[in-house]
């Protein structure tokens, strides 16, 4: 097991979640002075407009996971909705529930960098198809 904050943003990992090992992607949001860790949990897969950013302590355990990657698909000219992956001028972005104690009622994670980022819907051009596969 390895601290969160010692793990890069965009990595997968298993995370104990209510009880159970839950495959997630770690994500930063990088403010002035802090940084806060995150998870979004990618499985169960059945329900992705309940994807939300989950805080987590910097010292969480985490498992890192190699193998999964994201693969995209097709892109559509809908708008994107929560657990939708969204194309913008600086690549894919995937749109979540923000946590509960925000401001702001979405987040936008950079799928290429694993940062949070503000307001990434306005340059959006289109969703794109997305599954989380195992090599």
């Amino acid at each position: 097991m390895t601290p969160a904050h010692q793990i890069q943003p965009g990595s997968f990992v298993t995370a104990e979640i209510a009880g159970s090992p839950v495959l997630c992607l770690k994500v930063e949001r990088h403010g002035r002075d802090f940084v806060n860790h995150y998870l979004v949990a990618l499985e169960p897969s059945d329900d992705r407009r309940a994807l939300a950013l989950l805080y987590i302590d910097p010292d969480h355990p985490l498992t890192p996971v190699q193998g999964p990657t994201l693969a995209f698909g097709e892109t559509t000219t809908a708008f994107p909705d929560i657990g939708d992956a969204f194309a913008t001028p600086k690549g894919p972005f995937l749109k979540l529930r923000d946590e509960p104690k925000a401001q702001k009622v979405y987040a936008y994670v950079d799928l290429a960098t694993g940062l949070v980022r503000p307001r990434m819907d306005r340059q959006t051009q289109g969703v794109i198809g997305w599954s989380v596969i195992n090599r």
